[in-house]
């Protein structure tokens, strides 16, 4: 049989050829389908989809998935140590939820679920209320108001429709000790699609996408994945802390020259009573010069409120030699932690500095811009997305305060507060003196409107138009605004690092003095979200709606995200194992529906009524400053 077919018994086998590429291309396209089936997991995506390359390579943003949490960022021997035990934690913490809802949804879709023939209950009909109401399944819990329990029951109820997958539904926490927050962030919500209120009592972990508080919450930021969202910096006490606030203005303007008159943007301020006697030097200092200054110049008639008609000033001097009038020497002392103008008192004279805590004693603004003979001044609304590097938005509506006396620098009226203190939370005891008024000028009257729409405020449009009457332009007013804004924002930094997790509004409390120089009177890490007025509702809910969706954290699924964390622990597969790459690409884009969270320096994508300030022109030019 050798010998058949002309070959020799000797004659040696044929070698086989190499193969050629081709060959290689179409094994690599027949064989390694089953390899890789077995080596990846596809986190119910498509194996086609990830053949054909079409998932995000998140990995890039994420080169290991303890990056996902915020502590895997921070490259200590500590979080080294510790790297197991927190993600195990986490993993207790998603699956725990999972457990959870998913028993739930089982509950709601099957035990609770009415039958074609049977007569719906109370629950039930519950149930198909809020689900009618677009609500989801876990409606019962999130809304405390059910608006159809008055409609007529149907003989036969129509079956609960399948809801959005509750675990990546997007969910919000507003913590409760703030009545005034809660109800205005809720009702934000309850407007916007796919956001749903995270259930209370269940003990569910922080699986929020967004968490809101009034005060610091008490939570371990570091525990966080890096796309979560909370409205507070750790460290934003050395903004809004009146006595943190000082010394950072300080540390730019104790050495004189041009640097510190750039960033003087406070009155001096004084902290009690470690600088005691440092102010008292300071206030021996200033009335000296008063006195000199006074040099026989006469006062303008201390009962009138302001001189120069609507866009007036404080009571100024003539150039008439005479009675000889000191200007006087005021001063307004704040409790250093207190806010909404608890605690605050106006002094000429040290006999009455006294103190029982730690207090602040600023400098009086005695020559303010008046308009109509009142005082007042801007709350001003800044977010803040990051710190180092800074990026902060400025939401182009606001609040003019006014007060609703006449402003009079006159001793007499150095306790009247509705003279000096522009604090809506003050004023609006003496709302009533503004609709009582006599209406018989065109000002009064237009008074009475404005108390009757926001009290003692004003919307910046309507600021715009009284400015504009007395010769102001609202555009160069703006610009002042912005830069002293930014100027704080900038010393802030030195102390405020850089945290994924945080974003913060910011109530920024401004006033403008007869020669048009912006000053920051304070900082508010919570302003006041009441809406006691037609004009709080306008102004303040779209402020809400347009925050939280400039701030924008992605979905992402908390069960895949439980299977993700489970095989790695489980079975410590490490991102550098064969095929790791592709697995990580492959788990986050799972996690996060393929949506990357946004870097910094991309455009957000819904701005609102927000104006970027930085990076900015604007922030550019404070910078080449400081």
């Amino acid at each position: 049989r050798r010998g058949q077919g002309g070959g020799g018994a000797g004659e040696a086998p044929k070698k086989r050829r190499p193969p050629l590429p081709h060959d290689a291309l179409r094994a690599g396209r027949e064989a390694p389908p089953r390899m890789r089936a077995l080596e990846l997991d596809y986190m119910g995506l498509d194996p086609k989809m990830v053949d054909r390359g079409e998932i995000s390579h998140l990995s890039e943003l994420f080169p290991n998935i303890t990056n996902i949490f915020t502590w895997g960022a921070a490259q200590t021997v500590e979080i080294s140590q510790n790297k197991e035990r927190y993600l195990r934690e986490a993993l207790q913490m998603f699956t725990q939820f999972c457990e959870i809802m998913g028993s739930l949804e089982k509950q709601f879709k099957s035990d609770l679920a009415p039958t074609d023939h049977a007569t719906p209950n109370a629950t039930q009909s519950t149930l198909s209320a809020l689900n009618s109401r677009g609500a989801g399944l876990y409606g019962v819990f999130l809304r405390g108001i059910i608006d159809k329990i008055g409609e007529p029951e149907e003989k036969v109820p129509k079956p609960i429709a399948p809801a959005e997958d509750v675990f990546s539904t997007r969910y919000y926490k507003v913590v409760q000790n703030r009545t005034e927050v809660y109800d205005i962030v809720t009702q934000v919500f309850h407007r916007m699609e796919g956001w749903e209120e995270l259930p209370h009592g269940l003990g569910l972990g922080n699986i929020w996408n967004l968490c809101w508080t009034w005060s610091k919450p008490k939570l371990d930021y570091s525990r966080l994945c890096v796309w979560q969202k909370v409205n507070h910096f750790p460290d934003n006490k050395h903004l809004t802390r009146k006595d943190c606030l000082k010394r950072l203005i300080d540390r730019y303007t104790r050495t004189g020259g041009k640097l510190a008159q750039y960033f003087m943007v406070s009155p001096r301020t004084f902290v009690l009573p470690k600088e005691y006697c440092l102010f008292i030097e300071c206030f021996a200092r200033i009335d000296e010069e008063n006195e000199d200054a006074a040099g026989g110049l006469k006062t303008v008639d201390e009962n009138s409120a302001f001189t120069g008609g609507a866009g007036g000033r404080a009571p100024q001097t003539t150039g008439d030699r005479g009675a000889k009038k000191k200007a006087p020497n005021l001063w307004i002392m704040k409790p250093a932690g207190s806010s909404r103008g608890r605690g605050i008192q106006v002094v000429n004279d040290v006999g009455s500095v006294h103190y029982g805590e730690l207090t602040i004693i600023q400098q009086y603004i005695s020559n303010p811009f008046l308009l109509d003979g009142y005082k007042w001044d801007m709350r001003v609304y800044v977010t803040v997305t990051s710190f180092n590097p800074l990026e902060a938005f400025i939401y182009k509506d606001g609040f003019a305060r006014f007060t609703t006396v006449p402003y009079t620098n006159d001793c007499d009226a150095i306790e009247n507060k509705f003279v000096h203190l522009t604090n809506s939370s003050i004023q609006r005891h003496n709302e009533d003196s503004m609709l009582q008024a006599d209406r018989s000028t065109a000002e009064a009257r237009s008074r009475a409107q404005d108390a009757m729409l926001g009290g003692t405020k004003i919307s910046f449009s309507m600021l715009r138009q009284r400015l504009k009457a007395v010769g102001v332009e609202w555009d160069h007013i703006w610009v002042k605004m912005v830069e002293c804004i930014l100027k704080s924002l900038v010393m802030a930094e030195d102390h405020i690092p850089f945290q994924a997790n945080s974003f913060e509004m910011f109530g920024y409390d401004l006033m403008l003095d007869s020669k048009m120089k912006m000053w920051l009177i304070e900082v508010n890490s919570s302003p006041s979200m009441g809406q006691e007025h037609l004009l709080d509702e306008q102004v303040k809910q779209p402020l809400i709606n347009d925050t939280i969706r400039l701030v924008d954290p992605p979905g992402f699924d908390r069960r895949r995200l439980a299977e993700c964390l489970h095989r790695r622990v489980e079975k410590k597969a490490a991102s550098g194992a064969a095929g790791g790459r592709q697995q990580l690409d492959i788990d986050l884009h799972a996690i996060l529906q393929g949506e990357a969270p946004r870097k910094f320096g991309d455009p957000p994508r819904h701005i609102g009524n927000y104006e970027r300030i930085a990076p900015s022109e604007a922030y550019d030019a404070v910078m080449r400053n400081r």
